[in-house]
């Protein structure tokens, strides 16, 4: 597990890079135009040639309209790189830096870029074939294909100005990142689906008293995967029990405890090897991060220097859609069981109530000057408490309803407003 969370961890990267896939299509344009010259080579051609229709170049013409394709290609490609980092600095600034995440990922981009510098190569390479001499060899065939081929990704420029206007609207964003958290969430909810969640909380009382030894960071970072599976397996094997006292997109220092292990000479070497750090949080596991920059997009909109509370409303309706599946389930399991059936790990909380926890703080005190976004966060926990299955869910949900009865009275609104939310969120 701890190899599949280093893999995972490379193609996140890879992914999330504007490198890779321009790197991709640039190798394919440079095989394309080799595969061209060699087709252009062939004896077999010698009937097409005759035709009417196939194409013909001059050296001269050859040369010109290939070198017109590799400058064009290379002002497209700048064109895109000014835009894309215009929309880089604009999302920082309005949104966020974790929404920067996203927009590299943005396959869109990386295409478009990447058919630049791919057809800029192909021409390169075609170019580098055509004789010197006036009766010298000229591969017709490819340069008709980049002609071909450049007239398309001139095409490119469009819908890639079209798909930029789109790209950095908050709307959008926070749609996009809303569908990211509901499937993370998603994932989460179905694993925890295998599970007897009913038999994992009666066998919480098992760890009361526990003490252990504990199991130190190896250096300083963000948590960014936990290899369960691995950790039950060394548990089993060792009859050891854990307690994880941190979660995943967690900080923690060189050598503070991540966990406290029970039992007889633990090999704290294997234990620390199932925690994978990292030097910033990341998506690799859990739906934390997505819900981090759901908050960061609410937050940067009610500040006063953007002051944009439709765009708050949008975020936090978007973390409801995200979380109403956690709500639907039975919650997720806080015991985790070895494969002989020994209950040997106790985790945190990653429910309902973590992510409450992490969502109505931090946006609690943004709000107290507007009255749609603390509406809307009221609503939310109303339409969690009306679908909540468990009474731990709906105990979280209660606890933050009260809280922001309580701090109505430290918004700077009008009087009619104040009294009129703190109604609803007696509701």
């Amino acid at each position: 597990m701890a190899f599949y969370a280093r893999v995972k961890s490379v193609m996140a990267a890879l992914i999330g890079s504007f490198w890779f896939v321009p790197l991709l299509m640039a190798l394919v344009g440079l095989g394309l135009g080799n595969l061209f010259v060699f087709i252009d080579s062939l004896d077999a051609l010698s009937y097409l040639r005759e035709q009417a229709f196939y194409p013909r170049f001059g050296p001269e013409g050859a040369r010109a309209v290939l070198t017109t394709i590799a400058g064009g290609m290379m002002t497209m490609a700048s064109l895109v790189f000014s835009l894309t980092f215009v929309g880089l600095t604009q999302l920082s600034g309005q949104l966020g830096p974790r929404v920067l995440m996203m927009f590299m990922e943005d396959r869109a981009t990386q295409l478009v870029l990447g058919a630049f510098v791919g057809v800029f190569l192909f021409a390169l390479v075609v170019l580098g074939e055509v004789s010197e001499l006036d009766d010298g060899f000229v591969p017709e065939l490819a340069v008709a294909a980049a002609i071909v081929i450049a007239t398309g990704a001139f095409g490119l420029v469009i819908y890639f100005v079209h798909h930029m206007a789109l790209a950095i609207q908050a709307d959008v964003i926070a749609a996009d990142l809303g569908n990211r958290f509901a499937k993370a969430v998603g994932r989460v909810t179905e694993k925890a689906g295998q599970s007897d969640i009913a038999l994992a909380n009666r066998h919480l009382a098992d760890f009361e008293g526990f003490s252990g030894v504990p199991v130190p960071a190896p250096g300083s970072g963000y948590i960014r995967h936990i290899a369960y599976d691995q950790l039950l397996h060394i548990l089993r094997d060792k009859g050891l029990r854990i307690v994880i006292d941190l979660r995943v997109d967690d900080y923690v220092g060189e050598a503070m405890p991540m966990a406290h292990v029970e039992g007889p000479a633990p090999d704290i070497k294997a234990l620390v090897k199932c925690f994978t750090l990292g030097a910033r949080r990341d998506v690799l596991q859990e739906a934390t991060y997505e819900a981090r920059a759901l908050i960061d997009i609410a937050l940067r909109a009610l500040s006063p220097g953007i002051n944009d509370p439709n765009t708050a409303v949008a975020a936090i309706d978007h973390m409801s859609g995200g979380l109403l599946p956690l709500v639907r389930s039975d919650g997720v399991p806080r015991v985790l069981f070895t494969t002989d059936g020994r209950a040997a790990l106790k985790r945190p909380d990653l429910g309902l109530s973590h992510y409450l926890d992490l969502i109505v703080p931090a946006l609690l005190p943004a709000m107290r000057t507007d009255t749609l976004a603390t509406e809307r966060l009221i609503e939310l926990l109303i339409l969690l408490d009306r679908v909540s299955r468990q009474d731990h869910q709906r105990q979280a949900i209660t606890k933050w309803r009260k809280v922001m009865a309580r701090d109505v009275d430290n918004h700077e609104l009008p009087e009619t407003m104040v009294t009129w939310l703190k109604d609803k969120a007696a509701e």
